[in-house]
């Protein structure tokens, strides 16, 4: 009879707690014991940093789900390997592929980990830059209409909506119409808004559209109102250092990959080769050489 051993909630949240502080706990720390297989506290942490929406959302208790979740693989686990399922091609094939993600991962890791985190200049140039998302900081509520018209139709369309000057007449021309059309009001950040679309809608005056096509048709967002927020350098600093720093990382993987691979032989084969040849085939891969 399969059975485990649940250290207390008391002592889980206190070993969880810990992680949070400069000093971490020693190696060894076993957390269940599923029918004498040990789950440490480590492996607890392992999965808790990857679901940081988990530990928004339910605080310390986030370390019993997960510790669960934990209990339910290892139980699955040992009846596998009791059904000799762990020989299974399928099974070796998945453990192979994820040796190799989590070895890539690693090295990819290893290689934004010598980025170098922005200076004080650079993080003033990004605020001075960037005064839509600082100095200029705003709340935007916006009308977001989705419309449906044929691509022909969509140029002569664009230049009807672009020529409106209120919300009230963005929706009486779409009415008019009677194309299927759907609508949403948005209140938003400047910080949750897409860069490109945020540059757009910082130089627009309220009751004025812009118009995006998709392949069904277009979505005009019509700016209703605007309130200042600004924020200063200072408060802006951290924030600032965040995103230089992620941009600098992901730079760091790309130009270590590129290395990579203008230095590897790649041939790709079967049903792959004639894509190798064509335009997106050969932005994305190379031949050998």
């Amino acid at each position: 009879m399969r059975v485990f051993k649940l250290v207390s909630l008391s002592l889980l949240v206190a070993l969880l707690t810990a992680c949070g502080r400069d000093t971490a706990p020693s190696d060894g720390q076993v957390v269940a014991q599923v029918n004498g297989s040990e789950i440490s506290v480590h492996q607890v942490q392992a999965v808790l940093q990857r679901q940081p929406a988990l530990v928004g959302q339910m605080a310390q208790a986030a370390g019993l789900k997960v510790l669960q979740g934990l209990i339910e693989q290892e139980l699955a686990a040992q009846a596998a390997r009791e059904q000799k399922l762990d020989n299974s091609p399928k099974v070796l094939q998945a453990m192979e592929l994820a040796k190799r993600e989590v070895l890539a991962r690693e090295y990819q890791d290893r290689l934004a980990d010598k980025a170098a985190p922005p200076d004080t200049r650079e993080i003033d140039r990004y605020y001075d830059e960037h005064p839509e998302l600082f100095k200029a900081r705003r709340q935007y509520t916006i009308q977001e209409m989705a419309v449906t018209v044929s691509p022909a139709e969509a140029p002569a369309w664009r230049d009807r909506v672009k020529a409106t000057t209120s919300l009230a007449q963005v929706n009486e021309l779409v009415h008019a119409s009677g194309l299927p059309a759907t609508s949403r009001n948005m209140v938003e950040w400047a910080e949750n808004l897409p860069l490109a679309l945020l540059k757009q809608f910082s130089s627009l005056e309220p009751g004025h559209s812009l118009v995006l096509e998709r392949p069904d048709g277009l979505v005009i967002g019509t700016l209703v109102r605007t309130e200042l927020a600004s924020v200063n350098r200072r408060d802006a600093a951290q924030a600032i250092q965040a995103v230089l720093t992620n941009q600098r990382r992901r730079e760091a993987v790309a130009k270590g990959m590129e290395t990579l691979r203008q230095g590897a032989k790649i041939q790709l084969m079967g049903q792959f080769a004639a894509g190798a040849s064509s335009p997106a085939g050969a932005s994305s891969a190379s031949t050998a050489r």
